[in-house]
């Protein structure tokens, strides 16, 4: 059978798809580049905002309109709306977080092709859905209780994967030619609490550094009181990127304690400050959530100024989404979208003008850059890719530079706000 992958939402949802891809093909099933070859298409769905959930929906929709093929929603989406999701496919085709496994076992019966079980060496082509980078799963679910949060209750409590299991799919990866995963999950910092032997993220890098010789090697988000001297010691490996996105969300403790996040801004300006001092050259993004309910004036004033502090190399900025079933959809003093939708401009400025600061500091200096699939035109073909510290750089190439890392020399800073690039 041929299946075409497709998904919404976050890096987990793109390694979970990229598994998938794999775990398919290991019992013959071919996937495929283009929705209109499939016999399947699989959406990997998502509902941490009312946007993403109604992508979710469009999505579903958009192939059962344009294919032939059957079409099957998994993941957050289905979870967390199971009704809307049956009433778009058949009860009986629809998979939750929780038994997004149970997939394969319908493939299991089906016609295939020995000749795909045979080439595990070769990675899937995903179409539009391909990254140069290889995201790999190591944990599933949640054991905060942020307020505003609809995924920790559609992924359920945190359950690790084994590190001997991570560790054979980074080696998958690395023998695909792959040159950097990027560790991801739901609550990264939670793996390893369910174990056995009561482990702790540090646990796992330290033995994928130590077992694995994949290139580069990259942390997803991490919440910032699951981040711990042990874990900081790991960067004194090149091989682990200097980059830590560690999401604040608000930067008034009222909010804060609002949104239920465990933490304070004192606690993580502290946080901040002790990363800084040991390791000066690690880059730090953060998540920002604004208009959430009770935001004053003066409390978004708060955030503002604790922004303005941090040493911040960028971030993501999201308006408030009430979802259902999340306490903070019910709380008072919910924020015009008029207002929202002005702070939103402001955080995403402010976040802006650090990483330009920091972009026009990287001029003249040389980096190791891991180059993207390019974009070719009439003379030469238009690269991108990343610095180890996560800076998207730009340079022009006659030879094809897909999932290659070279030296790089930092010429210039685009108005638009990537970084040129010249091959050393």
């Amino acid at each position: 059978m041929k299946i075409f992958l497709d998904m919404v939402g976050c890096r987990l949802n793109q390694a979970e798809i990229e598994q998938l891809a794999l775990d398919l093909t290991s019992r013959g099933q071919e996937i495929v580049a283009e929705p209109a070859e499939a016999d399947f298409v699989l959406i990997n769905t998502c509902c941490v905002t009312a946007k993403a959930a109604a992508d979710s929906r469009k999505m579903v929709r958009h192939y059962q309109r344009e294919t032939g093929a059957k079409v099957l929603p998994i993941g957050c989406w289905v979870s967390a709306f199971p009704q809307a999701a049956a009433e778009l496919v058949n009860r009986n085709a629809i998979y939750t977080s929780e038994n997004m496994d149970q997939i394969l076992q319908i493939f299991e019966n089906l016609e295939t092709d020995n000749a795909l079980k045979c080439n595990e060496a070769a990675r899937p082509d995903l179409g539009n859905r391909t990254r140069t980078r290889s995201f790999i799963k190591v944990q599933e679910g949640c054991n905060n209780t942020c307020s505003y949060c609809l995924t920790r209750i559609a992924r359920g409590k945190s359950r690790s994967i084994p590190p001997e299991e991570v560790v054979h799919r980074i080696g998958q990866a690395e023998d695909m030619g792959v040159k950097e995963v990027v560790l991801t999950g739901v609550q990264i910092g939670s793996w390893g609490k369910d174990l056995e032997d009561s482990l702790r993220i540090a646990d796992l890098v330290q033995a994928v550094l130590a077992q694995t010789s994949v290139q580069r090697i990259r942390i997803s988000s991490i919440e910032p009181w699951d981040v711990d001297a042990r874990l900081l010691a790991c960067f004194a490996d090149s091989r682990l990127c200097p980059h830590l996105h560690l999401p604040l969300q608000s930067g008034s403790d009222i909010i804060l304690k609002h949104m239920a996040r465990p933490i304070t801004t004192s606690r993580y300006r502290e946080l901040i400050q002790g990363i800084s001092a040991l390791l000066p050259e690690m880059a730090i993004t953060t998540d920002i959530i604004v208009g959430f309910p009770g935001e004053t004036d003066a409390l978004f004033e708060e955030t503002m100024r604790f922004l303005a502090e941090m040493p911040f190399s960028g971030g993501h900025v999201f308006k408030f989404s009430p979802m259902p079933g999340t306490p903070a959809a019910q709380l008072e003093g919910k924020v015009p979208e008029a207002i929202s939708h002005v702070r939103s401009k402001q955080v995403r400025d402010l976040l802006q003008a650090k990483t330009r600061a920091i972009q026009a500091r990287k001029i003249g200096n040389i980096t190791k850059v891991l180059w993207e699939k390019g974009k070719e035109n009439s003379t030469q073909n238009s690269y991108t890719g990343f610095t180890p510290d996560y800076f998207r750089v730009r340079t022009h190439s006659n030879v094809d530079l897909t999932n290659t890392i070279t030296l790089t020399r930092i010429t210039a800073l685009e108005p638009a706000g990537l970084l040129l690039g010249e091959i050393n």
